[in-house]
């Protein structure tokens, strides 16, 4: 099946969080041949929304339906900008979250954090 995205794309995606209410933040999507590496980036100062982090699992169905990405398939990356700022929970990291999916539901998350040199292997490999 031919998927409805190109190989590359890089964008702010828009999506209905918590409520409903309006939520974005920063979508990558790295096509690769036996897999799809979505990296959904926390935009703290301009979601007017739900965080990434709370709204994850929906997140990632919503994105493998709406680009026909296998659920299997998928490598789905959390990234948080650095904020400049000395605080720890403000630094720049990445975590691949892994879903149990049920009946066509993702479900119960489970985070690792990667370095962002591991990031850029798996998006250039």
């Amino acid at each position: 099946m031919e998927s409805k995205i190109s190989k590359y794309q890089d964008q702010i995606y828009n999506f209905n969080g918590l409520w409903d209410v309006p939520s974005i933040c920063g979508l990558k999507i790295v096509k690769k041949q036996d897999e799809t590496i979505v990296i959904a980036t926390d935009l703290f100062d301009e979601n007017p929304g739900t965080s990434i982090t709370e709204w994850n699992t929906k997140l990632a169905k919503e994105l493998c339906d709406k680009y026909e990405i296998d659920y299997k398939r998928l490598i789905y990356i959390e990234h948080t900008p650095n904020k400049k700022t000395k605080l720890s929970f403000n630094q720049e990291s990445f975590y691949i979250v892994e879903f149990d999916i049920d009946n066509d539901k993702f479900e119960n998350p489970k985070w690792k954090e990667i370095s962002k040199e591991e990031v850029n292997k798996l998006i250039t490999e």
